[in-house]
């Protein structure tokens, strides 16, 4: 017997467990990357930043600056789903991070919440 509606509840569970895989698998790849970030980098200052505009991708940013306010490492992953990737961000790393890049670049909102988590961070030291 099909009750009315059932297709309809069906179809809401399937996207709620579909939610969840993804949550999952974006929480799976930070953690290899946060794991990476800091077991190639075992001196220095770790930071996380966050954008997230409302109609637009949001932006996930990892970097660690030394005790002489240097970027070291930097990681972004910028898109909408488990399908973007982190990348490195060559570009910055070994600037200050009080450079022009850092401060206008293309991902300065972002890189510039991550320094200020880093900064927080070698400040309780």
């Amino acid at each position: 017997m099909n009750l009315p509606g059932s297709s309809f509840i069906i179809f809401l569970l399937g996207i709620i467990v579909l939610k969840q895989l993804l949550s999952y698998g974006n929480t799976q790849l930070y953690v290899r990357e946060y794991r990476d970030v800091l077991q190639k980098n075992q001196v220095g200052y770790f930071g996380v930043g966050l954008n997230q505009p409302k109609l637009q991708p949001g932006q996930v940013c990892l970097i660690v600056i030394d005790q002489t306010d240097t970027i070291r490492d930097c990681r972004l992953i910028r898109g909408w789903s488990i399908f973007s990737k982190f990348h490195s961000y060559p570009e910055i790393i070994n600037q200050p991070i009080n450079s022009h890049l850092a401060q206008t670049g293309p991902y300065a909102k972002v890189i510039q919440a991550a320094i200020a988590n880093a900064q927080k961070q070698q400040n309780s030291h």
